[in-house]
């Protein structure tokens, strides 16, 4: 006699997740069935929608990969600048004049050291 069961038997048959879980199971293996990928769609599916603007809810792009490279650039540009006026303030004796928060930053005491080494 077969066995009653509401999963179809191709479902029956597909690999299991096996991710070990947290919740209700204590420990044991999550025995959904898997992806191509090896782990159920709670486990390691892709998640999300779309990226960009094939994305229904995509409208200014603030956190694009374009925005994002953008906003690496200024941030680096500020760190250059930084060290840039340090240097130029400690070659004219004004180390007084450089900002505290701006004279512990590692790239800045970076700069002026090898200001230093160049110099001698």
């Amino acid at each position: 006699m077969a066995t009653l069961s509401t999963e179809p038997m191709q479902l029956a048959q597909a690999r299991r997740c096996g991710a070990k879980t947290r919740g209700a199971r204590g420990g044991r293996p999550c025995r959904a069935p898997a992806m191509p990928n090896g782990k159920c769609r709670m486990h390691g599916g892709r998640s999300g929608g779309p990226t960009g603007s094939r994305n229904g809810a995509y409208k200014r792009g603030k956190y694009s990969r374009e925005t994002k490279e953008l906003g690496a650039i200024f941030r680096e540009l500020a760190r250059a600048g930084e060290a840039l006026v340090a240097v130029t303030l400690r070659r004219h004796g004004l180390d007084r004049k450089i900002p505290e928060r701006i004279r512990r930053r590692r790239h800045v005491r970076k700069a002026i050291g090898k200001a230093n080494e160049q110099q001698k």
